[in-house]
Parts: C-alpha cells; structure tokens; sequence
C-alpha cells in the first residue's frame, strides 16, 4: 500500500490524499509526475527462514530485467546462513543488493564534449526487512513535491535517476552463506550471534558485531590468507 499525503502535481492541485494498490499507483503516479516512487512485494520463501543466497533470482528480477550486481550486505545472518525479517530487535535484520540498469543517455544529457561521455546508467536499490514496516518519503520529482508513505510487504525497490558511472559488476553469489559460518564457527565464532555479510568484488566479509571475529572468503568461498 501507499499513501500519498501532501503532494502538488501536475495538473491535481496544491493537495491531494489517495490509496491505490501498488501496482495501479505505481503505473497513474509515475505517469502524471514522471517521479518513481518506491515500490514492494513479497520476499521469496519464508520471511522468518530467508536465504539471500537461494533468493537472490527474485530480487534480480525485481531489480529489473538486466539488472547488474553492484554488492549485497546481509546484516544479522544465523548460522544456518538465513534471517529471521520478522525478528522485532532494533536494528533488524536487513538485506540490500545494489543493481545497476543499462539505459539510454536522457533527452537533456550533455553532449560529448561537455560532460556526456560515459555509459548511462539507473542505481537500483532492492532491500529486503521486515514485512509490515511502513516509510515515508518526501522528495521532488518532475511533476512537483510528493511526500509518501508506503508499507513494505517483504522486499522494496528503489531506483535513482539516470548518471553516467563506472562499476565493476558481479556474478550472482555462490558461496552458501551457512558454509562461511561453518568456517568462522571453527574459528572461534559464538553460535548464538548473528553476522554481518557482505560481497563485492574482493569477495565474501564475513563479521560479528560485539566480539572481534572477521573471516574473509574470495569470490570461491575459499578463506583469503
């Protein structure tokens, strides 16, 4: 669900205050102010038991078609290598892959000579936490001011405005998450803490908060000397 609260829009007035189900307000809002707002569907497979590494697929795919892995943190990973999204401690468990997407330069995109070289590209930020959390943005897009709220049912989607940029882009992950805990638990590592994930292109940080335990793996899922 999500709610617009206080927004001027094209042709709509100073104020105005709708409910849509997503989809529908996605497609009528995006059109009439050409500002994306956020958007959110359902996490693959249990939300209490959620695999980043298994559900990796659903959140490409919600990035976009062609979607590009920039990085993944998983914060808060048990070690049988899932997060518990439903978990009420603050700070909760959290998933955020960053996706780059392809596109054509903008109409106003400077010319080359003038800043416009490069490949143009659209971040994209997919984030998957607790279902049933509710956001708020307020922002300006083309079409005026829009403050929001939306409600998060499992993962969100949020995309920037076109750049030109440079990254260095990933293979889908590989390594099982509950195999990196399996080496960092012969390593000393508690068996009641949760730990923080991340992968990029040096590979696989695997870390637990409180006490001083860090393994890092290569892009193999092989402990980096």
């Amino acid at each position: 669900m999500l709610i617009i609260t206080a927004a001027t829009l094209i042709g709509l007035g100073a104020a105005a205050l709708a409910v849509f189900a997503p989809n529908l307000l996605t497609s009528i809002f995006s059109r009439v102010t050409g500002y994306e707002t956020i958007q959110s569907r359902p996490v693959q497979g249990d939300p209490a038991n959620y695999d980043p590494v298994a559900a990796y697929a659903s959140m490409q795919a919600f990035a976009g078609e062609g979607a590009q892995l920039i990085s993944l943190d998983a914060q808060f990973v048990r070690p049988d290598g899932t997060l518990d999204l439903t978990a009420s401690y603050t700070p909760s468990p959290r998933v955020s892959a960053e996706f780059a997407l392809e596109v054509a330069p903008p109409a106003d995109a400077p010319p080359i000579g003038a800043g416009g070289l490069g490949t143009w590209y659209r971040r994209v930020t997919i984030q998957a936490y607790r279902p049933g959390q509710q956001g708020r943005v307020s922002s300006r897009g083309p079409g005026g001011s829009v403050t929001y709220t939306y409600v998060n049912q499992g993962m969100t989607r949020d995309i920037d405005d076109p750049a030109t940029d440079t990254f260095t882009f990933l293979p889908a992950p590989t390594c099982a998450f509950a195999d990196l805990w399996q080496v960092a638990l012969e390593r000393g590592a508690p068996a009641n803490a949760v730990a923080t994930i991340e992968y990029d292109d040096e590979g696989y940080d695997f870390r637990i908060r409180d006490v001083n335990v860090r393994v890092q793996f290569d892009s193999a899922c092989q402990v980096k000397d």
